[in-house]
Formats: structure tokens, sequence, C-alpha cells
């Protein structure tokens, strides 16, 4: 007898996507949006204004406590500060608190290693993936759309690349992590997956006058990898 597989992963946004006519892939137990329409539209439309992706396959751990900080050696950062560390993205929240942000899959390991890691600390270590989503807003008007629906300065000063803010967007408690993609300005939303569907529409909503397209994991990735002229 075949061993049961196991269940696939749906994001809060799996209908959303489905009903904007989504071409969906499988990757590490995750269903995701590969495509809306093509990758060069797509592309086209996180270049020129601003674009909406699903990104809540990414792993989020949460580490707090009064030793979190001794969980990485050597690793120095100011609150609202975040660093890549191996293959991993490391925010300090609070002087207490950090959040982990890992590829689709990872989760699982990190989480493991980081327990590890805070044993006989005073430490805990909270797997949040199925708990929040992750809406990732990109391209030059990115900034402009986040100041509509938030009351943080987007700016480049003010939200440099690696920072992270907790606060009130479309009035609902997120976390804000500033995480571009090459030389395109993307900011990446997170909070509680039942508000995802919500939050996805507001932000819709809100930057139909600025070209506002969804796009899915090829395009992505090209974007992440400077490659958009090779798709």
């Amino acid at each position: 007898m075949n061993a049961r597989a196991a269940p696939v992963k749906l994001s809060p946004l799996h209908e959303t996507a489905r009903n904007l006519g989504a071409q969906f892939t499988e990757s590490s137990g995750w269903r995701i949006p590969e495509a809306f329409s093509t990758p060069d539209a797509e592309i086209s439309a996180a270049g020129r204004g601003v674009a909406l992706a699903d990104e809540t396959a990414n792993g989020k751990i949460r580490v707090e406590g009064e030793e979190a900080d001794a969980t990485w050696e050597s690793l120095e950062l100011e609150i609202g500060g975040g660093a890549v560390v191996g293959t991993e993205r490391v925010y300090r929240l609070r002087g207490d608190c950090f959040f982990v942000l890992t590829s689709p899959g990872r989760d699982i390991a990190v989480r493991r290693t980081l327990v590890d890691r805070a044993s006989d600390r005073f430490v805990t270590v909270t797997n949040l993936t199925h708990a929040w989503s992750e809406i990732r807003v990109l391209g030059p008007y990115s900034p402009s759309l986040m100041s509509r629906v938030c009351g943080l300065d987007f700016s480049d000063a003010a939200f440099p690349e690696g920072a992270a803010k907790q606060t009130s967007v479309a009035r609902t408690t997120q976390l804000v992590i500033r995480r571009d993609a090459v030389d395109l300005p993307a900011f990446s939303v997170l909070g509680a997956r039942s508000l995802a569907a919500y939050l996805w529409e507001i932000l819709m909503e809100a930057g139909a006058d600025l070209q506002i397209a969804p796009i899915g994991l090829i395009a992505i990735r090209a974007l992440e990898s400077g490659t958009e002229q090779q798709v």
C-alpha cells in the first residue's frame, strides 16, 4: 500500500487568487500562484507601477524572551533592524523579540535549530507560518500605496531595506518589512491569516489608479534574481 500523500497547504488567499484566474504550482508542500497572466506582463506591471504577490508560504518564526538575543552568535541588531543570517532573514522587533523569515518549507528545520540553541535559556520559539499570511507589495509606487493604508513614512530614509516595524495597516495589526527585489522597492505585510483576504482587497482598491496587478511565482523569481529580460 502506498503511503498517504501529505495534504497540500493552501494560503488564505487561495480562493482570491483562483477568482483572479491564477495558474497554480506546488512547491515545498504549498499550492502557490505561479502566474495570473504572462510572466512578461507581470514583470512589466511591477516595474512600471505596483504589484501584489501572495508569499504566505514563506516560513515565519518568532523568538522571544530575556535571552532571545543569545540565540545568534555575534548578531547585533538595533530594534527595527534586520540582517541576512545564512539563508534566513532575522529582524529585531523589540529588545526581547526577534522575527525570522525563511523560504517555503524551511520553517520546521529552522525552528528545530533555534529550539536547540535556546535550550536552558528563557526563550520561546513559535512557528507562525500557518497562523500568519504574507502579502508582498512591489514596484516603484509601492511606498505610495503603503502610505495610503498606513500612517508610517515609507521613504527610503525613514524605512530602508531591512527595516521591520509593527504597525496598523488598514486598521489591522501587521508587521511590515522592507524587502526589496534587487532595485525594485518592496514591502512584506505579515499578520493574522484571517485578515488576508480583507487586506488584499483593500490594497487592490487603494492601488487602482496605480495600475496595480497581481503577480505570481515566476515573475517574483525573475524580479528577485534581476533576470527580467530573460523571462
